[in-house]
């Protein structure tokens, strides 16, 4: 888990990253929301392009200029976007759509309206080779997400940017080989056997959920941005790992023991484990991958769980 320092040929990274925040990411999202006050158009801004130079800034590597084909990151990393800022919501009681910013339902005034907070890293695995491209020939993952730190205060004005790092051929990270390789047992390949023609969504993994924390990710950024449609917004790097520094014995995300189920909370207590700080590396250790994808088959064009 330590980068290749000879590729890191960038430098002064915190500060480049605030400027990059402001000028790509906040500036435009002032815009953004400014038009759609008049447009009644979404003001989502899609993260995916403007993540890899963030990408680039926080690893302190340059990319291969290739878009949407090759290496994200000159040393092989690939890099994963997503947002859960500024999506639509909507109306509880008419189902009509409802921009963030509406406090009330355009069309029936009500005042229930749903707030979607959902998002999620989308991983393409279409064949075997892809398959061995993801979980041994990619030497890193990086994982970004942008959220709403204080969502269930209805705060949508402060935001928050967190990078998390996977490494696919570290022993500590093979829960994330385990998912990538039941989803193309489990999901892919039974979708395509039953029809040829299809084209199966991909593997969805979502940020702060169990699945995602038994993949041992360790994070090496988080930006919080405070008055972020306001005149005068404050961007402040609260974590960072420098691009040089060995992940090896970095701490990876602590799991909330919420996220438990009363069957892994048994295995744990009887274990002696102590989680009253929540769920570390250690602790899970104890723990099996919960993945639904084995439970799943395919039936007609819909998936349906299977029971155990």
């Amino acid at each position: 888990m330590q980068p290749d320092i000879s590729k890191i040929s960038i430098n002064d990274n915190k500060n480049l990253i605030k400027q990059f925040v402001l000028d790509m990411i906040i500036n435009p999202r002032v815009l953004s929301h400014k038009w759609s006050k008049i447009t009644n158009q979404t003001p989502n801004l899609k993260i995916g392009y403007p993540g890899q130079h963030l990408a680039s800034l926080i690893l302190g590597m340059k990319g291969d200029a290739t878009g949407a084909r090759g290496n994200d990151i000159c040393d092989g990393t690939e890099v994963k976007s997503c947002s859960k800022i500024d999506q639509s919501d909507k109306c509880r009681e008419c189902k009509t759509n409802v921009l963030r910013s509406q406090k009330l339902c355009p069309f029936c005034g009500s005042e229930k309206i749903k707030r979607n907070n959902d998002s999620k890293w989308l991983i393409g695995v279409r064949s075997e080779d892809e398959l061995k491209m993801a979980t041994k020939e990619t030497p890193r993952f990086l994982f970004l997400i942008t959220d709403y730190p204080f969502f269930n205060e209805e705060n949508y004005n402060d935001i928050r940017i967190r990078a998390f790092e996977i490494y696919p051929n570290a022993d500590r990270c093979k829960c994330f080989v385990e998912l990538l390789t039941n989803y193309y047992n489990y999901i892919y390949l039974p979708h395509i056997k039953q029809d040829p023609k299809a084209t199966p969504a991909p593997k969805n993994l979502f940020p702060d959920n169990f699945p995602f924390y038994m993949c041992n990710p360790v994070k090496v950024f988080q930006c919080d941005i405070t008055n972020s449609l306001g005149e005068n917004p404050n961007i402040y790097i609260s974590h960072y790992i420098e691009p040089n520094q060995d992940r090896t014995n970095l701490t990876s995300e602590i799991m909330p023991k919420a996220l438990l189920n009363k069957e892994e909370l048994k295995i744990l207590a009887d274990s002696g484990v102590d989680i009253s700080n929540g769920v570390d590396e250690n602790a899970r250790k104890f723990l099996k991958l919960r993945d639904t994808d084995k439970k799943i088959k395919i039936i007609g064009k819909k998936q349906h769980k299977v029971s155990k």
